[in-house]
């Protein structure tokens, strides 16, 4: 899936699905069914619409994304136009849409559902990427992640080959919209000839629902963090031994976005079959830099140990650096890096190498090899969360509590409780009338992404101090 000239390589693939598969079944939903020969048909249309419009190369174009059925259409479709998908979730916080549109500065807005453009008059320079993600930063605002259309095309296709993925595979569409494995939910089939699946809008009203739904649409690959599996698995067990799992079609399930653990996976291939891969990556290296395929872990091994994240794939290498021990990847396929002020620049580094075409990239976990080769995440070097696969910063929080005018100290950082770790936020008010707990996470609710909305709000009058005499993260 090279690419040829001028033509994204991701559209180049769907197109040459759509002339080997014609009549093939490609996106499926609760809107109804598209064929191969349907997607090139409607692809063409939105192709002349955003061109009759004035979306031409470099462009940004900011993409609301929905899940629904025309997604992969409106992104192909901007990537053909030449212009760069900044993509957005389009349920997040109409705050948070504004802002990660502030960074961007797109030319267009085009609307998933229903399929609009308008114009935001943007600057006239023009950009060289396929898309920009955003993702949690520690300048308070999203950090905007910028890839270019050689590194996404080259890490999928390396995905389908690697997994075998062919026309018999169905895919949901159930990764988390504007992030980095929303692109493997949506064009991994698509590139392959498979059928991708969008479910319907309540799919994550319960966990039962989602069971229902991976049952019902025959996945036969499964993208999830590990809390998603979790959820799927509870589900099963609360419907009883008696009940097929409905995961009896899967036949690959891939983790990421968090660690995963020995228990998960065998209550997993309890209820079925499937061969299970902790996947390592994100929205940097992008997609998928690193994996290790569970089978080989000893019987004996308890529930509660973590699986290795190998040591790269795809032409990806992970490093330790001395003497810390941070995961570096070095890859070809890197994201070009952060939209200037957005992210720290330092992540992005020259290869240590010195290989011709390799960049690495500091991720910021820490890292330990074990004797099979396959590095373990141990820890994080800097405050960053994990939040049901979400990487979220507390300094991003903070900033935002104190925007509130009540608000004239906040610190944010896990929670200790029964459950496990929550999300926290503690606060000292200028006042004890200036704001309680219930209001103050409503207004963070109107400016941050779900996951970083803390699930616990405490006000104080005044910080605690750890051993070195500075705020501690945990309150």
């Amino acid at each position: 899936m090279s690419g040829s000239a001028g033509l994204h390589p991701v559209v180049e693939g769907v197109r040459r699905s759509g002339a080997h598969h014609p009549s093939a079944v490609a996106v499926t939903g609760a809107g109804g069914t598209w064929s191969y020969g349907d997607v090139v048909k409607v692809l063409d249309t939105a192709v002349r619409r955003l061109r009759d419009a004035g979306v031409s190369l470099g462009h940004v174009v900011s993409v609301r994304a929905a899940r629904v059925r025309q997604l992969p259409v409106a992104l192909l479709a901007v990537w053909q136009a030449g212009a760069t998908a900044a993509i957005v979730d389009a349920n997040l916080p109409v705050a948070r849409v504004d802002e990660c549109e502030q960074v961007v500065n797109p030319h267009w807005v085009l609307t998933v559902d229903p399929f609009a453009l308008t114009a935001a008059g943007g600057p006239t320079g023009r950009r060289v990427a396929s898309h920009i993600l955003f993702t949690s930063g520690t300048t308070g605002r999203p950090a905007a992640v910028e890839v270019g259309p050689g590194a996404l095309g080259r890490t999928l296709d390396w995905y389908t080959r690697a997994f075998t993925i062919g026309p018999g595979d169905r895919v949901g569409l159930l990764a988390g919209l504007g992030h980095d494995p929303m692109l493997r939910d949506t064009f991994v089939p698509l590139l392959s000839g498979g059928t991708l699946v969008v479910p319907p809008d309540d799919v994550f009203a319960g966990p039962d629902r989602l069971l229902a739904f991976i049952g019902s649409a025959r996945l036969s690959v499964l993208h999830g963090t590990p809390g998603l599996l979790e959820l799927v698995l509870a589900a099963h067990a609360a419907a009883g031994p008696d009940v097929e799992s409905g995961l009896e079609s899967l036949r690959l399930v891939v983790s990421a976005g968090a660690p995963l653990t020995l228990g998960t996976v065998r209550r997993l291939r309890g209820m079925c079959g499937a061969t299970v891969v902790n996947a390592y990556g994100s929205t940097e290296t992008p997609q998928i830099a690193s994996c290790d395929v569970v089978s080989r872990y000893d019987a004996g091994l308890p529930d509660d140990t973590p699986i290795g994240i190998g040591a790269g794939v795809g032409g990806a290498e992970l490093l330790l650096s001395e003497p810390a021990g941070e995961i570096v990847v070095r890859s070809p396929n890197l994201a070009t890096g952060y939209i200037a002020g957005t992210g720290a620049g330092d992540k992005f580094l020259p290869d240590p190498l010195g290989a011709p075409g390799f960049r690495a990239y500091r991720t910021g976990d820490l890292g330990r090899r074990g004797d099979d080769g396959s590095i373990r995440v141990v820890g994080r070097l800097d405050r960053q969360l994990s939040v049901n696969g979400h990487r979220v910063a507390p300094e991003e929080i903070e900033r935002t509590a104190l925007r509130h005018p009540g608000v004239v100290q906040a610190v944010a950082g896990p929670v200790s409780s029964d459950g496990g770790d929550l999300l926290g936020l503690t606060v000292v008010l200028a006042s004890p009338a200036a704001t309680d707990a219930r209001a103050l996470r409503g207004f963070l609710r109107e400016r941050l992404p779900r996951p970083a909305v803390p699930t616990q709000v405490r006000i104080v009058p005044e910080l605690a101090l750890n051993h070195n005499h500075k705020v501690s993260d945990r309150q």
